[in-house]
């Protein structure tokens, strides 16, 4: 891996989960990582866009609009952006593997 590509696994990793790593200790295995965590937290937050979420009032058609026109919405909005519940869920399983392998060095 060149140096330019450890920087930026050592910057997507800060952004999902707010802690700092040298960019030299960045590995191919850490970084492949670092891919299925990115992946994992993308599929469960797409998943998470079908989540009803509670009307506080008796449901009726128009909560079944609302609801299919925010689920729609949000899908193609997010763009990129993730659900604290995922990064939370799949990140930390992933996150001490990942940690393994960057004190384990190149």
């Amino acid at each position: 891996m060149t140096i330019e590509e450890k920087q930026k696994c050592a910057e997507v990793f800060k952004m999902l989960t707010g802690q700092e790593t040298k960019p030299q200790d960045w590995n191919e295995s850490a970084a492949n990582l670092l891919a299925e965590m990115v992946a994992r937290v993308r599929d469960c937050s797409n998943a998470m866009d079908f989540v009803p979420r509670p009307p506080g009032w008796k449901p009726g058609w128009t909560y079944i609009v609302k609801y299919v026109y925010e689920s729609i919405r949000n899908r193609s909005t997010r763009s990129g952006n993730y659900y604290e519940a995922c990064l939370t869920a799949v990140g930390s399983s992933i996150k001490r593997k990942i940690e393994i392998e960057l004190q384990m060095g190149n």
